[in-house]
């Protein structure tokens, strides 16, 4: 009888140590009163890497639940819906915000619950068709955004860059080269280098100098002089503006002057080939000595007319006001002994033996019944 009661006892006992397993089991594993816990939905957009049924729910910063199931929103392929188990105390309002929280190190998702003011409205629990809680998206689903778009735009740089370095394949080889040359040369010239870098100092310390020197040059200057030749420069300046019209008309009348010159050259060469052919008579060795006396009067008359003329050209700078009048006289003056040589050259053309042996005189004519 002994032995069959401890038999019994032990079957008891290991009877009930199953018994407390299982609902050790069942408590660690959440399994309560469904009174004892709300149930709501999560819609995240996009991806929820690292979330999953047993992942934690927590509500500012405590655990208050865990996720039940995730699933994909049959709607709209792009929501993942996450069914969340959360403790009656806590009261999901309209203003509440969810994220997905994600370990960095170890990767593991959870849902963060965030927030919620008093006066707002509070969000029934499933199966109340408005149970859905929108998601926003966390900073770690910014962070790994931007990580794909950097990846995405270095990809695409870096086959950008293979495509440009392979069509300038030869030119880079070139390059390579050349710095090697020059490498190689710069370390063959490596004691000029030391020296070029010795002298650096002395001429910095001497530019140094030299800019002491030019600070105290420009502290003498006197500003009140500055400013006078400034103001100067502008009373010029504006005198020769407001004197442009007399400056067109001189530039014009030495235009004109210069366009009489010309003219005046093709009749000297009408005149000197009339001399030319005169000086073919038998009468023309006697007058080559008149003729070159002749040419030279016009060559000095020239050369003063150059003169003048560059007197002219020189006065334009510096007159205003009354040095027009000058201008103007002058050019009145150089038309006028134009017009005189304008007129021996007429003549001289027209009659060559008369500019040579003078006028011939009047022969009288008498009448035949005297």
């Amino acid at each position: 009888m002994e032995t069959r009661a401890n038999y019994a006892l032990i079957g008891l006992f290991t009877l009930a140590v199953i018994t407390a397993g299982f609902l050790f089991v069942y408590w660690f594993s959440g399994g309560q009163n469904a009174n004892s816990r709300y149930t709501y939905k999560v819609a995240f957009t996009g991806s929820v890497s690292g979330l999953g049924p047993g992942s934690l729910v927590t509500f500012n910063g405590i655990r208050v639940g865990e996720v039940r199931a995730v699933s994909f929103d049959p709607e709209n392929p792009r929501l993942v819906i996450a069914t969340i188990d959360i403790s009656r105390d806590v009261q999901i309002r309209k203003d509440t915000r969810a994220l997905l929280d994600v370990q960095i190190v170890s990767g593991v998702g959870s849902v963060a619950l965030v927030g919620g003011s008093v006066d707002s409205q509070v969000v029934k629990p499933c199966p109340d068709p408005d149970c859905t809680i929108r998601a926003e998206r966390s900073d770690f689903q910014d962070i790994l955004e931007s990580a794909r778009n950097v990846a995405r735009r270095a990809n695409e740089v870096a086959e950008k860059l293979t495509v440009i370095i392979d069509q300038n394949q030869a030119a880079i080889d070139d390059t390579i080269q050349n710095i090697n040359r020059f490498s190689k040369a710069l370390g063959d010239n490596s004691d000029g280098v030391n020296r070029f870098l010795s002298s650096v100092g002395p001429a910095a310390d001497q530019v140094k100098a030299l800019a002491g020197s030019l600070d105290g040059i420009a502290r003498e200057i006197d500003a009140k002089q500055v400013r006078d030749i400034v103001a100067n420069a502008d009373k010029f300046t504006a005198a020769l503006g407001n004197s442009s019209a007399n400056v067109q008309k001189t530039v014009d009348n030495v235009a004109s002057i210069t366009a009489k010159i010309n003219k005046a050259s093709d009749q000297v060469e009408g005149v000197l080939k009339a001399v030319q052919s005169f000086l073919g008579s038998t009468n023309g060795q006697g007058a080559v000595d008149a003729i070159t006396q002749a040419a030279n009067s016009i060559r000095q008359l020239a050369q003063n007319l150059d003169k003048r003329t560059a007197e002219i050209t020189a006065g334009l700078n510096r007159f205003t006001g009354s040095g027009l009048g000058e201008v103007r006289n002058l050019t009145v003056d150089s038309q006028r002994t134009l017009g005189e040589i304008n007129r021996t050259l007429r003549s001289i053309n027209q009659n060559p033996q008369q500019f040579i042996f003078g006028a011939k005189p009047s022969i009288p004519q008498f009448n035949g019944r005297q």
